[in-house]
Formats: structure tokens, C-alpha cells, sequence
């Protein structure tokens, strides 16, 4: 997510402090902005605090889209690039840069296969998890307009486009190919104003809103099941459950409509806009335009709230995928205990060309070495007595002088060294 956690650099101090201040983290939400930073919330179920865990800075304008799957997240953004972060090393993993237009929608496949992406130019993509290449590009999946949302099947063999055009494309994943459209100029009530399309827990109906209006449509019909007509105007609505909607809407209010009793419940959530809503695990988390991120009960309870200083305009919801890190008491050890390592000599290896001179001068250094050990060692034999060395030098005057009449006597007889060399010769 941002390459020190800052996600290219997600701060590691920050998610270190969060750590420890957290005993149990239930779940990261991570939100993107118009100042086109990305950040990140630990939320701690049972402490009940809302901790930055990092910020990022890696697109280079607002962040339009998140989805998550596993370990990886991507975000989409209005610079046409999709980068994807590997939340478990906390740093960012790839960029795709194979989209020419902003980045409208992403959705991971639930078997963690391939991520589709939209752009407003109306171009759809599917590329694989692991290589990451592009494995299908339509340059015009929505002829006359472009691609706003992108709802999967959780088989993930199926998927739904909500378009400008005023259309619906349903998207068979095995084949690659449209299998039909469904056209909604006919149908429905607000084409004009729709924004998103999701599909229910149960996958046998979808929701499409935009406007005053939500529409609960059945895949097995292939039509509208219900209409919802609301005061304010919807600025988004997910799931809780098969038959009961979560709605935020412009004017900051919050509200739960049961579908079979058409019961609404609405309660004041923020002072703008609701910008974003999520649910995990029983939580509920919505953001509004001003920069407050909260987290409810299902029962419109609020739990604890935060202001991140930007401008949101996406949220998304994922497992921590972190370790936490426990606080634990320095060992100190003293000066004495620690115990002590004699220093360890290095050799020195020099290396030399045969051919050059300095090979010979090294020869000649090694050689003088080994003779000032010799000299050394020689030098380490016990000293012998005063007496002995007199005696011996007595010897040694004595024995000299009859050496060197031999020798004399030798040179002055010619004769014997020429009858030497007679001798030689007939014995040869």
C-alpha cells in the first residue's frame, strides 16, 4: 500500500505504533481521495479505536476505485493507471498502465484469479493475478458510452456492466464475449442519473440506484422486482443481508429499508455528503465528503469515528493482513556478562602479475621475511656459557693456521696438480 509502508512508502513507524496500541485488530479499511493520497485504518473491535496504519502517495491524480483480494490490493485512479500493493509486505507490487482514460471500476474475482478493470473511454480488460498480463482488452465494450460500475458473480463466470449509454452488459467470463444487453431507457425510471450496480449476498438479484430511485432487479425475470423511491437523493447503497439495504444520502442522513415490509429507519450519520459505504463482519463503515470516516452497529450505533483531513471518494474494507507486534521488556545485558571475542587477525592476499616487475620485488620482501624469522628462531636457542664459547674460539685459532699451510703448500707445487689431471685423464 505505500516501499518502506510509505505503499510506495506505507509508513512502517505509523502501522509499528498502531500495532502496539492494538491488543486484536478486527480489520483494515483503506479509502482513497481527491488529493490522491490512499490511507489506511486499523480498527480495533475489542479497544474500539480507529488507528492510521499508513498514507501513500503513488498516483499522480485522484483516486477513483479500490478492490481487494487476499493480500493484494488495487487502486484506480484519473493519471489511467491501476497500481496493485501487496498488503501483507506493505509495499507497492505492480503498475498497469494498458488503460488510456480514468479509472472508473475494479472487482477481483472471488477464486482470486483475474481482476477486471473500467475506464470512461469504455474500454474493459481482465487481467490474470499472478503475471499480471492482459489477457483481454475490449477498446469499446460500451459502444455509445462508458463503463461506470462493474458488478461479479461470486462464480466468477459471470459479470454485469452499468454503462452512460443507458445500458446493462452481461458478460460471459468463460467465452470472453457479451451474452446480452439489457437496455433500461424502457425500464427504468432515472437512466440518466444511475451510478452503481452490486450484486445481493444470494447472487439471484442485483441493485442498480442513481437519483431518488433504487431498483431491485431478479436475474432469473430478467426485470424489475421493485422500485424504491427516496426524499433525498442516493449517494450509495450496499447490502446488509437478502432483504434489507443500507442507504446513504446527500444530505448526510443514514438508512436501513426492509424490502419485504418496506420499513426505512433514518438517522442523522454526517454533516455532508455520505460518500462511501462498506459492510464487514457486522460492522458498518461510511465516509462522507468532508473527511469523517465511521464505524456503526447494525443497529445505526455509532462505535468510533475519525478525521482523515482529505476528501474522500472510495472505501474498501480488507482483512489486516499484518503481523501484530507485542511490546515486550528490553533484556539489558552488562558490560561484564557479555563475553568477550579476541580480535581476529585477517590475511592480506596481494595479487601480481607474473610478467611485471612488482613480482620480483614481492619475492624478494617474502624471502627477507623468512629469513628475519629464521633469525628469530635462531635467536630463541638457549645461550651457551662463557667458558664453552672461549674454549671453542680457542680451537678455532688453533686449527686455522694449519688449513691455510696446506693450502699454500698445494699452490706452490705445480706438479702435483698437473700429475691430478694426468690421473684423471687415464682413468677416463
Amino acid at each position: 500500500m505505500v516501499q518502506d509502508y510509505n505503499l510506495t512508502k506505507l509508513c512502517k513507524q505509523k502501522t509499528k505504533t498502531a500495532c502496539s496500541k492494538m491488543s486484536q485488530s478486527t480489520f483494515e479499511i483503506i479509502v482513497g481521495t481527491y488529493e490522491e493520497y490512499l490511507l489506511g485504518y486499523l480498527f480495533s473491535s475489542e479497544q474500539k479505536t480507529l488507528v492510521q496504519s499508513f498514507a501513500s502517495h503513488d498516483h499522480s491524480g485522484s483516486i477513483r476505485c479500490l478492490a481487494t483480494c487476499g493480500n493484494y490490493l488495487a487502486s484506480g485512479a484519473t493519471d489511467d493507471r491501476v497500481i496493485v500493493y501487496d498488503l501483507k509486505a506493505r509495499k507497492e507490487h505492480c503498475m498497469l498502465t494498458h488503460h488510456e482514460s480514468t479509472i472508473s471500476s475494479l472487482a477481483f474475482t472471488n477464486n482470486h484469479s483475474h481482476v477486471i478493470s473500467a475506464s470512461l473511454d469504455g474500454s474493459l480488460s481482465i487481467v490474470r493475478v499472478g503475471n499480471w498480463q492482459v489477457e483481454k482488452l475490449w477498446t469499446k465494450a460500451h459502444k455509445e458510452g462508458t463503463i461506470l460500475d462493474i458488478a461479479l458473480h461470486s462464480s466468477g463466470k459471470l459479470a454485469l456492466t452499468l454503462g452512460t449509454d443507458g445500458t446493462i452488459h452481461t458478460w460471459n467470463l468463460v467465452k470472453g464475449r457479451v451474452a446480452y444487453v439489457i437496455n433500461l431507457k424502457t425500464k427504468c425510471k432515472d437512466t440518466k442519473s444511475l451510478e452503481k450496480i452490486q450484486f445481493a449476498p444470494d447472487d439471484t438479484k442485483f441493485l442498480i440506484f442513481g437519483g431518488k430511485f433504487t431498483e431491485i432487479w431478479s436475474i432469473e425475470v430478467g426485470g424489475v422486482l421493485d422500485v424504491i423511491e427516496h426524499d433525498e437523493k442516493v449517494t450509495c447503497c450496499v447490502w446488509l443481508d437478502n432483504e434489507t439495504l443500507f442507504v446513504g444520502y446527500e444530505d448526510g442522513n443514514l438508512g436501513t429499508i426492509n424490502l419485504e415490509s418496506k420499513k426505512k429507519k433514518i438517522k442523522l450519520g454526517h454533516d455532508g455528503r455520505v460518500k462511501a459505504v462498506q459492510v464487514f463482519e457486522g460492522f458498518i463503515v461510511t465516509a462522507s465528503s468532508t473527511g469523517e470516516l465511521k464505524v456503526w452497529s447494525r443497529k445505526l450505533k455509532e462505535i468510533c469515528k475519525i478525521s482523515t483531513g482529505c476528501r474522500i471518494t472510495c472505501l474498501i474494507i480488507t482483512k489486516w493482513a499484518g503481523k501484530i507486534e507485542k511490546e515486550e521488556d528490553a533484556q539489558v545485558i552488562s558490560v561484564e556478562e557479555a563475553p568477550k571475542k579476541r580480535p581476529v587477525r585477517g590475511n592480506v592476499v596481494v595479487e601480481v602479475d607474473d610478467s611485471s616487475e612488482e613480482c620480483e620485488r614481492v619475492e624478494k620482501a617474502g624471502k627477507k621475511r623468512k629469513k628475519g624469522q629464521g633469525e628469530k628462531k635462531k635467536s630463541k636457542k638457549p645461550q651457551k656459557d662463557v667458558e664453552e664459547i672461549t674454549e671453542e674460539l680457542e680451537i678455532e685459532n688453533v686449527m686455522e693456521p694449519q688449513k691455510s699451510k696446506k693450502k699454500n703448500q698445494n699452490n706452490l707445487d705445480p706438479t702435483k696438480t698437473k700429475s691430478k689431471k694426468k690421473k684423471t685423464k687415464t682413468n677416463t
